[in-house]
């Protein structure tokens, strides 16, 4: 009698199908999990990122193109949040909608109505003032946020949160006023792509009109404030299990070979889909999650389902 063979009455254990291909989530959950420290720099550089682009989407002039009308001829142009360039010559709204102008559209025209350019006007005005609103508490968001990530390794950074405590400001106030940054900067861009998608023209006088890179900057920006305010508040308010989040981590740091190249193959797909935003949102940004999710727990079903829709 060997111990631990199976007795004549009991069913043998199937061979395990879980890809072999690196270290396990299993394996590493018994080594220990991942820290998630680095949550907060992370976040903080990417903030970084978020302020650039919206640097760029104030200053360019490419928010939306179309076709105008001049005396019967369509110009390709491209409106900004305070001009419009037509073939190559740029014009203030302030030139192109003097004030007193009606804002109703008449419906036959040979050059682009002065309307039209209000209404750009408008969209610009309210579009420019959320943006700004949400650029200045980013800037804050950011640099508070690097002070958190640097408090465990960086002295004076530890020595300033001290300041603050004997202040009468509690980690928990400093963890909410953070959270609060990020959240009305995100509340911001999404008023302001919302206000300008709703207040832009729907023609400049031929065709339809199409937003272009300085849109997709700034809603690209919303994406990811939306991610790391996301991932800040369940870090600072705790409302994640550290532990799970961090044995999933840590598998994909201890995977090898095949396993290690399906994980930076599916990140790659994840940070394509989020430079798509720029010219337009694809909810299949969300597939890649079932790969990874598969990867993480062995669960075929899941890779069945990754498969299926990458195929449709």
């Amino acid at each position: 009698l060997v111990l631990g063979s199976a007795g004549p009455f009991e069913r043998p254990m199937a061979p395990s199908t879980k890809l072999r291909t690196g270290a396990r989530s299993d394996e590493v959950a018994e080594g220990g999990s991942a820290s998630l420290d680095f949550v907060p720099l992370a976040c903080a550089g990417t903030g970084l990122l978020c302020i650039l682009f919206v640097t760029i989407s104030l200053g360019t002039h490419e928010w939306v193109q179309g076709t105008v009308l001049q005396n019967g001829q369509p110009v390709e142009a491209f409106v900004g949040l305070g001009s419009v360039t037509m073939g190559g010559v740029k014009s203030s709204f302030s030139k192109l909608c003097p004030k007193g102008t009606k804002h109703a559209i008449p419906p036959h025209f040979t050059t682009t109505p002065a309307a039209v350019w209000c209404k750009c006007e408008a969209a610009g005005t309210v579009g420019a003032w959320l943006l700004w609103l949400a650029y200045l508490p980013l800037w804050a968001a950011v640099v508070f946020t690097a002070i958190e990530g640097l408090a465990g390794v960086a002295p004076q950074a530890k020595g300033f949160k001290a300041q603050l405590v004997g202040m009468g400001l509690s980690q928990r106030v400093q963890n909410l006023g953070l959270i609060g940054c990020w959240a009305f900067s995100w509340l911001c861009l999404f008023l302001g792509l919302l206000a300008y998608a709703g207040s832009a023209p729907d023609t400049l006088g031929w065709g339809t009109v199409n937003f272009e890179a300085s849109f997709g900057l700034a809603r690209l920006s919303f994406l990811i404030v939306t991610i790391c305010t996301a991932v800040l508040t369940a870090k600072l308010l705790r409302l994640w299990q550290e532990e799970q989040f961090g044995e999933a981590l840590g598998d994909f740091l201890e995977s090898r070979g095949v396993r290690r190249g399906l994980y930076l193959l599916l990140f790659a797909q994840l940070v394509l889909f989020l430079l798509v935003s720029i010219a337009n949102l694809e909810w299949q940004a969300l597939i890649p999650l079932f790969a990874l999710y598969y990867l993480d727990t062995d669960k075929a079903n899941f890779l069945v389902l990754y498969v299926t829709l990458s195929a449709m």
